[in-house]
């Protein structure tokens, strides 16, 4: 009798830890909660993965990159969160008043931000000489990275397109010199200080895409910024 009561008693016990099933309901109650607010928001990209980066986080996910908020030190400051989130968008608005939205690229790093600007809005073929209305994207830039970075990488992009001229006798000087004027003009025109700025070619040798249709080469053209944060004061 004994032992028949003693395994009735074992089949009575529970599979799993019983703190397990309290901590599944949390979870659960908290990605409902996530749900919800997302769906009663008017969705932004930036903002949406920050959430759920956060989320993740919180729920002992591990992340492939830190978020955004870890990056800037947000915890502390707030306000510069807001900054780069308006900073972002701004050289987006910029970019589709100009006409220029698929020539834009902007990206999360995990120490910053990577921007991407064709160079059709911003060089002649075959030029280093900036177009002037390549000075209204390169304003909004300016003014993202004056306050918020504490380093930025200004590096020239080309196609594979072979050019020999006095000026540019490859493509690596070509790539070198872009890069050097949007450094001079973010020196000269926006007041980013120069101690944060640093300017480099890869001529062909970085393109995105295989350089095999004239689509594909005008993505491969490129100038990109990229902008490591610098961490506010706590």
């Amino acid at each position: 009798m004994d032992k028949k009561k003693d395994e009735e008693e074992e089949l009575e016990q529970p599979s799993s830890p019983f703190w397990m099933t309290t901590y599944s309901d949390m979870v659960t109650l908290l990605l409902t909660f996530f749900v919800l607010m997302i769906s009663f928001s008017n969705l932004d990209e930036v903002k949406f993965a920050m959430a759920a980066n956060s989320l993740k986080g919180a729920l002992g996910v591990m992340r492939r990159y830190p978020s955004v908020r870890n990056n800037l030190g947000i915890d502390n400051n707030v306000r510069e969160q807001q900054g780069v989130y308006d900073s972002v968008r701004e050289i987006e608005k910029k970019a589709q008043e100009l006409g220029i939205e698929n020539d834009l690229n902007v990206e999360f790093t995990e120490t910053g931000l990577l921007i991407q600007l064709g160079n059709n809005i911003l060089f002649d073929s075959g030029s280093d000489k900036l177009k002037p209305k390549a000075a209204l994207i390169l304003d909004v830039v300016g003014k993202t990275i004056r306050n918020n970075a504490s380093e930025v990488l200004v590096s020239g992009h080309t196609d594979n397109v072979p050019i020999n001229t006095p000026r540019f006798p490859s493509n690596w000087e070509l790539s070198s010199a872009r890069s050097l004027s949007v450094v001079k003009y973010l020196i000269d025109k926006c007041q980013v200080p120069p101690r944060i700025l640093g300017a480099v070619g890869y001529s062909e040798y970085r393109p995105l895409v295989p350089n095999d249709t004239p689509d594909h080469r005008h993505k491969n053209r490129r100038v990109e910024f990229l902008v490591t944060w610098r961490k506010p004061a706590i």
